[in-house]
This record gives C-alpha cells, structure tokens and sequence, in this order.
C-alpha cells in the first residue's frame, strides 16, 4: 500500500469543511431550536415545565431511536464499496440528500406527526453521512497528521456549533418567559432551517468535488463464493464489522470511554434551556443559552488546533483527554451549586468549558482512529465508534426525564434539573478515569492489517 501523502492547509480546510456544515445544521437544535419549537405542539404553562421537559425527552429518543444501527451498516458499506465514485462519496451524497430533504418537514411542520417525520429524515441521513465521511478522512490523512488533522476536525465542528448557535439566538433570541409569539416561533425556525441546508448542499459539492477517493478494486475484498448474492456478501461483511473491533482491547476501552462521555454532554446540553428558564428563572434564557455556549465554543477553537497538534509531538492522547474531561465536569457541578444570584460565574466557567471541550474533541478523534483494529475497514469500526453518539441521545432524555418526573412528584422540579447536571458530572469524571487505561506507545507502529488481508495472505 503506498504511503498517503502529507496534506496542506488547504486540502485538510477542505477534507474537513463538511464538519463545519453538519454541525451548523446540528449544533442549535437540541439545546435552543427544538426547546422552543416544543412550544407550538404543548399546552400553554411555564416555560421549562415536566410536561415540556419529558415531550423533548421522549422526542429526541424517538428520533434517535430510528438511526440507531445505520452507522455500523452504512461503515461496513462503505469499507466495501467498489464504485468508480469512491467507496465513501456515495453515501456522503445520499446522507447529504436525506438531510436536505428533511427541511421542508420541519419549517412546515404544524403537527407532531410532520415534526417528528422531519427530524427522524435529519437524523437518518446525519447517521448515513457522517459514518462515510468520518471514515474519509483517516483514508486521506498520513498518521503523523493524525494529530493535526484532528485539531482541524475539532476546530470547525467547534465553528459550526458557534455558527449554529449564532444564528439560532438571532432567529429565536426575542422569544422570553413572559411573552411568546408562535408565528415568531415558525418564522425563526423555518429560516434556520433552511439557512443549515443551503450551506450542507454547498459543503457537499465542495468535498464531493475536490476530495478525491482511489476506487476499491472489485478484487481486492473478494470471495470464493463471487457467485454468491450480493446480500449475502453483505450479511457476512457486517457481521464481521460488528465483532472484528471489539478483538482490540484500545478500542473497547475508548468506545466505552466516550459513551460515557457523550451521555455526560446529551445530558447536559438536552436541559440548558430549561434550566435557565426554571433554575435561574431567565426572562431572556434563549439568548443566554446561546451566548454561554458561543463563549464556551468560541475558546474550543483555539484549544482544538492546540492540543491536536501538540498530540501528535507528544504522541500522547490520553492524558490530554483525560484533563480536559475533568475540567467539562467541574464546570456542569459548577451548574448544581450556582444560584440566580450569582449567575456571573456562568460566562467564565463557559470559556473553562469551551477551552476543555475543544481540547478533548480534537484530542479524541486522533485518539479512536489510534484505536481502530485496521484502517482498510475503518468505517466498519468508526461505524461503532459513532454508535457513542447514538447510544447517548436515546438514554439520555429518558434517564432526564425520570429524574425530572421523580422529583416533580415531590414538588421539586428545579432539584430536579440539578440532579441531572450531578449525573452528567459523574459520567464526566467516571470517562476521564478510564481514558487512562489506554495502552498508548511513543513509537510509530504499523497499522494492523485487516481481516481480509490476512485471509488473502493465508
């Protein structure tokens, strides 16, 4: 296999600009559209109410629910795929196609039925896309850029939440506590809606366009059986995607590391909203929603670039990992405590919080792609390794809304709401421990061949 080349600035701004786009359209939606939106399908009461908060819960596992084995299927997919297109590209168009296809259910949405059809289309294509397009990029990127590579990845995911978030309070910023317009509510959302499409589509065509993929060989993954049907193929290849990874013991303990991880951040960004409107008793919680988390983003940028860079010189992860996992948990226990009188601290515990998540985002995607069994078949694994990001959004809103109807039947909702920043703390800091059980070596290794080289060697 001949050694892939090391990329410019140019080709990794654009390998990773399809980063900055997804999450665009992805960044706000939980914690400040679809709150709000909320508001047009349930009974009149106050903002951040049990019924609100456990209808948001069980429609984010719904709609997560839907997706939840397609990054596995569309990784081992695209590991085989032996189209003229590339092996990743074509999955990266018919993602791209579903999520664009899922706008005009959601600007249009005057039913939970519409809504809840809309935001399942956003997520089956977000889990066909993303697993296609993760996977291209440590196809292209050599492992001493690893760690570079993962800073640019960090820094515009980090710029699309910022972009996201940016356009949503300007959108959705007037709607407060004590008045509300539902056609003020539509008109924001429908806009932000279409604003995240236009500039997905754009994202498409540039990395379909400029990033170029060597076709799979139709041999190079053969069979005996060629005469086989192609489903069959298929059934023994993502069977073997589904049980090859969990052979490595790194990438065992880094895929249950960030489950923990992403369970402790859907916690928390799930309930924001709320808890500023119901805890901290905000007439203006959408705007200050967004800016604590523009603040928070915003230091991400900078850290993200950081450490990846200073990974790679180090060629060390975990650590890195592990502090800035600790540093997000202080900052949600930093939620339980705080009252309304002392709210000010928010904005520097958001730039304590933006600082860390930067570090870990970049940090954390040199560090799964360390970990995958062989980089022939990475979307087999990265396919699970996205499965972290599944997984969370569906136990997440139910373990939230447990604790919220639990403590709502004690009278005391607003507990509740801390409770749940508690919890999400202690799967923070139960990740930043076990990151460190990691097996890392400061010498260059070659990457493990994949199965199917080895039984073509044999």
């Amino acid at each position: 296999m001949n050694k892939t080349p090391r990329l410019s600035i140019r080709k990794q701004l654009i390998l990773n600009i399809l980063w900055f786009s997804i999450n665009l359209q992805y960044a706000a939606l939980l914690p400040v559209v679809i709150p709000i939106q909320i508001l047009l399908f349930s009974a009149p009461g106050q903002i951040g109410n049990v019924q609100q908060a456990t209808f948001l819960g069980w429609l984010s596992t719904v709609a997560s629910a839907i997706s939840l084995c397609m990054p596995p299927l569309i990784g081992t997919l695209s590991d085989h795929t032996t189209s003229k297109f590339g092996r990743r590209r074509p999955y990266i168009v018919i993602g791209g196609l579903l999520l664009i296809s899922s706008s005009p259910f959601m600007v249009s949405s005057e039913s939970i039925a519409i809504f809840l059809l809309g935001l399942s289309l956003l997520h089956l294509g977000n889990n066909i896309l993303t697993p296609a397009y993760q996977s291209l990029v440590p196809d292209r990127v050599p492992k001493e850029q690893r760690g570079a590579a993962s800073g640019y990845v960090g820094g515009m995911t980090i710029l699309g939440n910022v972009a996201s978030l940016g356009l949503a309070v300007v959108l959705l910023g007037g709607i407060n506590q004590n008045s509300y317009s539902k056609s003020a509510i539509h008109a924001g959302a429908s806009i932000y809606y279409m604003v995240a499409a236009a500039a997905l589509c754009l994202a498409i065509i540039i990395t379909v366009a400029s990033v170029h993929e060597e076709p799979l060989s139709p041999d190079k993954h053969a069979t005996a059986g060629r005469e086989e049907k192609f489903l069959v193929r298929y059934a023994q290849w993502f069977a073997h995607g589904w049980k090859a990874p969990w052979r490595s013991y790194n990438f065992v303990v880094v895929f249950l590391t960030r489950s923990a991880i992403m369970l402790g951040l859907a916690l928390f960004m799930t309930y924001i909203e709320y808890y500023f409107a119901r805890v901290q008793h905000l007439t203006n919680f959408v705007q200050v929603t967004a800016l604590v988390a523009v603040l928070a983003l915003g230091g991400g940028v900078v850290s993200g670039i950081v450490f990846g860079v200073l990974s790679d010189r180090l060629k060390r992860r975990a650590p890195v990992v592990c502090v800035a996992t600790l540093c997000m948990s202080l900052t949600s226990l930093a939620f339980v405590v705080i009252s309304p009188d002392y709210i000010i601290w928010l904005w520097p515990l958001g730039v304590l919080f933006g600082l860390s998540y930067g570090a870990y985002t970049s940090v954390d995607w040199a560090l799964s792609v360390d970990a995958l069994p062989s980089l022939d078949e990475a979307g087999e694994a990265l396919g699970m390794w996205n499965a972290t990001m599944n997984l969370p959004a569906i136990m997440a809103p139910l373990l939230g809304s447990l604790i919220l109807n639990i403590t709502d039947g004690f009278g005391q909702l607003e507990l509740g709401y801390r409770l749940i920043f508690m919890v999400a703390s202690l799967f923070l800091i139960v990740a930043a421990v076990s990151v460190l059980f990691v097996r890392e070596h400061k010498t260059t290794h070659q990457p493990q061949k994949s199965h199917a080289s080895q039984k073509k060697e044999a």
